[in-house]
């Protein structure tokens, strides 16, 4: 099958890609960069395109030909969503709506697996934990509005105009290559940079009481393919592990793995605002219908973040 990733130079992009190779399939990519060379084979071929220019995707799709696409393209930074709030709606809803678009036109046959957010959760409640694709949609935030947004538009083609759609949500996930606005990166940036002794051994950090349920990127992008080969259409899925993680615990996991001690301190100033208690979900469905389970243990994961932080700590120019 020929699947076009959308954002395939983002952070879970080149992991998508790899699993669908892994899986036999021919990737076709989309990305406002040119991809890096680690990401391209002789059959496989890429296009630079904004996500929200109707004419460039277009053109991308028609010379393209995908059997199938994975979208991932969309706006990622929380908290940067809410100070730029038509720019993150421009991207997750009307990136959304351009690609549906041009396959409705051009592809109608193709099926579209949206990657989403477990943000359009928003404010849970205990009784609703585990949370199940049955819980209402609540989204606190801008981020997780637009994707909601996104869910919605997508959900409605998918009814209106025959469209073979699958809906993911995945929850928190970290990996390899991950930006440092994220909890895990910008904890694993810290110790590289205090075991460097580039900063005094003292990690920053906001609020450490939420609870997350956390997943390796790698087990995410074979969620994808799984969803891709196997999920129902017109059908919504979670992607978790369904274990609850304090970020007090995954700090804690961090320091045993650190080179050097270090004292916490938990700064008022990266704390977020709108910060739901307790967000845990079920893969109860996408287990059942797919197979698909969380592989990759947790301290693994971070054994990861944080070598791969080490590794770019070390390339970088002392300051």
């Amino acid at each position: 099958m020929r699947v076009l990733v959308t954002g395939v130079g983002g952070f879970v992009g080149p992991w998508v890609v790899e699993a669908l190779r892994a899986k036999g399939h021919t990737v076709c990519g989309l990305g406002r960069q040119a991809p890096t060379a680690g990401l391209q084979q002789a059959e496989e071929r890429f296009r630079v395109a904004d996500i929200t220019d109707p004419a460039a995707v277009e053109a991308a799709v028609v010379d393209l030909v995908p059997d199938a696409v994975v979208h991932l393209a969309a706006w990622t930074d929380a908290a940067a969503a809410e100070r730029a709030i038509e720019a993150a709606y421009r991207a997750n809803l009307g990136g959304t709506l351009v690609l549906l678009a041009t396959l409705r036109a051009h592809r109608p046959r193709a099926r579209f697996v949206l990657a989403s957010s477990a943000l359009v959760y928003g404010a849970i409640q205990r009784h609703e934990l585990p949370v199940t694709e049955a819980v209402p949609l609540r989204p606190t935030g801008i981020y997780g509005a637009s994707k909601a947004a996104a869910e919605i538009a997508t959900l409605q083609w998918g009814r209106s105009y025959d469209l073979d759609v699958v809906v993911a949500r995945p929850f928190n996930h970290t990996g390899p290559g991950q930006r440092a606005e994220f909890v895990c990166a910008a904890i694993a940036e810290q110790l590289a940079e205090i075991e460097a002794g580039r900063r005094d051994p003292v990690l920053r950090v906001g609020n450490l009481d939420p609870v997350r349920d956390f997943l390796d990127v790698r087990d995410v992008a074979a969620g994808y393919v799984a969803l891709l080969e196997r999920g129902r259409r017109g059908e919504v899925y979670n992607l978790c592990s369904g274990e609850g993680v304090s970020i007090a615990e995954i700090v804690a996991l961090f320091r045993t793995l650190a080179r050097r001690p270090v004292h916490v301190r938990s700064e008022p100033g990266r704390r977020r605002a709108l910060d739901v208690e307790r967000m845990v979900g079920s893969h109860a469905r996408v287990t059942a219908d797919t197979g698909w389970v969380p592989r990759i243990p947790l301290r693994d994961t971070l054994q990861v973040v944080l070598d791969d932080w080490r590794q770019r700590v070390q390339a970088m120019p002392s300051r």
